[in-house]
């Protein structure tokens, strides 16, 4: 690959500040990939730096270092300042010192001269930073001797795949069961009001209906009084028959009247009865949801854990299958 001013390097990234953990990770596991293609050919990089890891749109893409040959840089292996040439572990112990850089945000080995960077490369340790797992990948990465470290990237990527999950968990914790619980609460309540208006609507029809029945049998009574004055002149017969009469239509529309109410009553008893079992099967719904809740949440738990001992196992025998072959060779 060609160089040119419009590459962007992993360098340039470092320099606009702290790198988020997830996107540290890819670029790690990224250039991680890259080193073991390189490794598996039977060639070593020799100067892994930060200035020649350039960025691309699915991963990084390693190139030649841009540097004067020979320069320490922060990156450089004990080893290669011995005077011994590159291998891939010293690829390695560049690789784990570029991981610390970008999940902490400041080098593992520094000084402020030449002589004392070379200092530190031989002889410090990088600072805690903050993560068991990260210091454990990092420090099997920059071990002062070659033959302590890591011999091969495979082992690393499962590392860094372990550190990839359990950084995806705790950036997305599953949902808490009082978060539950409330949007719980207030559909019940949503619901209840929906079922208080309905009621009130009920209310204010019967209420309606009650005084229209009241202001009939009104109109009914001064309609008959009307009647009984225009009944004084006529014959006291005339006026007993018409009296009656009226009275026995009076009577009439008063028990149709109530009849009516009765049986807007009787509606209205009914609907107050399904508006109990809807709410009472609704309270069961939200109990067994419940249940599903807790049931899902400790099917997550559940396969977390499956997960990480799926890949505890691949760990194992990845680690068995490395020291075979590394066995078969000293044989």
């Amino acid at each position: 690959m060609s160089t040119t001013i419009e590459q962007r390097t992993l360098a340039l990234r470092m320099a606009e500040g702290k790198i988020p953990v997830s996107e540290a990770l890819h670029y790690a596991m990224s250039l991680a990939e890259a080193l073991r293609k390189l490794h598996d050919a039977g060639k070593a990089h020799g100067v892994v730096t930060p200035s020649s890891v350039v960025l691309s749109g699915t991963g990084v893409e390693l190139i030649p270092s841009l540097g004067p040959l020979g320069t320490v840089t922060p990156y450089t292996a004990p080893e290669v300042l011995q005077g011994e040439t590159a291998d891939s572990r010293s690829d390695i112990f560049s690789f784990g010192a570029i991981v610390f850089e970008m999940l902490t945000g400041r080098r593992a080995f520094d000084g402020e001269n030449q002589s004392e960077l070379k200092t530190a490369l031989c002889n410090a340790v990088p600072p805690p930073s903050g993560s068991p797992s990260v210091d454990r990948v990092v420090t099997a990465c920059v071990a002062k001797a070659p033959s302590a470290r890591w011999q091969r990237m495979q082992k690393i990527i499962l590392e860094l795949k372990l550190l990839t999950v359990a950084a995806r968990r705790a950036e997305t914790p599953p949902p808490t069961r009082g978060a539950a619980e409330s949007a719980l609460r207030a559909e019940i309540q949503q619901t209840e009001a929906r079922l208080s208006a309905r009621l009130a609507n009920y209310e204010k029809t019967i209420a309606a209906v009650a005084q229209q029945l009241g202001e009939t049998v009104e109109a009914a009574n001064q309609r008959h009084s009307a009647q009984v004055q225009e009944a004084l002149g006529s014959t006291k017969l005339e006026l007993a028959a018409q009296a009656a009469e009226t009275a026995a239509a009076v009577n009439q529309r008063a028990t149709a009247g109530e009849q009516n109410v009765e049986e807007i009553r009787k509606h209205f008893a009914t609907l107050q009865a399904n508006v109990a079992g809807d709410l009472h099967d609704f309270e069961k719904t939200l109990k067994m949801q419940g249940v599903a809740i807790d049931s899902a949440r400790t099917a997550m738990a559940q396969t977390d854990d499956l997960v990480e001992r799926v890949v505890e196992a691949l760990e194992l025998l990845q680690s068995s299958m490395i020291d075979q072959h590394e066995n078969a060779g000293v044989n």
